[in-house]
């Protein structure tokens, strides 16, 4: 079996479920703000801040973990003992997708979990 560093980099998928759901609430927060007559002055561009900051952090952790995930399956093919499956990089793409759309995160999720269940296992 390879000994293959890249799967420590898969670890951070949590990082993107943090950051789409945060930045979810941030914009409704932004525009429950901005909506009203009442709110102090600065507030919604705060929010406005937050969202855009922590959903660039869940795209970048998403790349990072995606990237991360296609480095291990090449180095995992390469072993003649181990396939490795077109179904882990549509994983990858597919949390990347959660940054934007979160309900993809209830098929990235498990997947991922079950992917560095096996992952620690298999050593």
């Amino acid at each position: 079996m390879s000994s293959s560093s890249w799967w420590y980099g898969i670890f951070l998928f949590p990082v993107v479920i943090l950051s789409s759901l945060t930045s979810r609430f941030a914009e409704y927060a932004f525009f429950a703000t901005a909506q009203s007559p009442d709110s102090i002055i600065g507030l919604d561009v705060a929010w406005f801040t937050l969202q855009m900051l922590l959903f660039w952090i869940g795209i970048l952790v998403a790349v990072v973990v995606l990237v991360c995930l296609l480095g291990d399956l090449r180095l995992r093919s390469r072993d003649r003992t181990r396939s490795s499956s077109i179904f882990w990089g549509i994983v990858g793409v597919v949390h990347l997708g959660a940054v934007l759309f979160t309900e993809l995160l209830f098929i990235s999720v498990p997947a991922l979990s079950y992917y560095l269940y096996r992952r620690r296992t298999d050593q």
